[in-house]
């Protein structure tokens, strides 16, 4: 076989190699077989009618070559992904925080949950408060602010984030006001509260005082402004704030 061909051979069996693995995810054995094959082959008959047969056995080890780079890149792919959902996705326990062993799905108290397999840990995963805050603004619209992480990263929301604790969520809603808007606000009263189905969390929305301060920016967000009531973005980030606007403004209808 000549340089040329050989060449382009080499190159066409690595292609082969990649292109399989990545459409089927199941050519390792192939790959593994065909190496083992025609490298005994080689062994045994050295040349066939002038053909070295272990050439034979090198475009069988690119083929497999390429099946392991679609493989790498295959778990690079998978990897970026895992770590983009950690960062949009409410982490999940998988180990003990107490002894590090493995977390098993049992049920307990009659509901299925997170259980430690060697000591009585039980990840309850009771839900989380959250404060949030409709604040007016003496201009007659309200404080919003566009998010800058994620979940639904760039859009647009009331000021609320997790309880601290130690807090009231009066207090909570307060702090987030000051640290997404960098805003003082003083708490009026409840209006709102929800428990969403999917997530563990408890929002509490509460109505501030009217206050004349200019909005900007603080840590999670992007931008902090004033929106009239009749100029409320369309995609706003989470449907629990837009439900908390529209009951502020039937309870003082506006």
């Amino acid at each position: 076989m000549s340089g040329p061909i050989l060449l382009i051979s080499f190159v066409a069996a690595l292609a082969l190699g990649y292109v399989l693995q990545r459409a089927t995810d199941k050519t390792g054995w192939i790959g593994l077989a065909l190496m083992f094959a025609t490298g005994a082959l080689a062994l045994i008959v050295p040349t066939y009618n002038g053909f070295d047969m272990f050439n034979l056995f090198g475009l069988s080890m690119i083929f497999g070559f390429g099946i392991t780079l679609a493989d790498k890149r295959q778990k690079a792919l998978k990897k970026k992904a895992d770590w983009a959902k950690l960062k949009t996705e409410r982490p999940q326990f998988r180990h003990c925080p107490s002894c590090t062993s493995k977390l098993e799905e049992r049920e307990v108290d009659e509901k299925k949950r997170l259980a430690c397999t060697y000591c009585t840990y039980v990840h309850w995963n009771n839900p989380l408060p959250v404060a949030a805050s409709i604040v007016p603004h003496k201009s007659g619209g309200i404080v919003l602010v566009k998010r800058g992480v994620e979940p639904r990263m760039g859009k647009w929301c009331l000021p609320a984030g997790f309880m601290e604790v130690g807090e009231t969520p009066e207090q909570g809603a307060k702090r987030e006001a000051a640290e997404e808007a960098t805003i003082d606000i003083e708490i009026e009263r409840l209006i709102y509260t929800f428990a969403p189905p999917q997530l563990p969390q408890v929002l509490m929305f509460f109505v501030a005082r009217e206050i004349d301060q200019t909005p900007t920016p603080g840590s999670d967000a992007q931008q902090a402004r004033v929106f009239q009531l009749d100029e409320l973005p369309d995609d706003m980030a989470f449907s629990s704030h837009v439900e908390a606007i529209k009951r502020w403004r039937q309870s003082i209808d506006r």
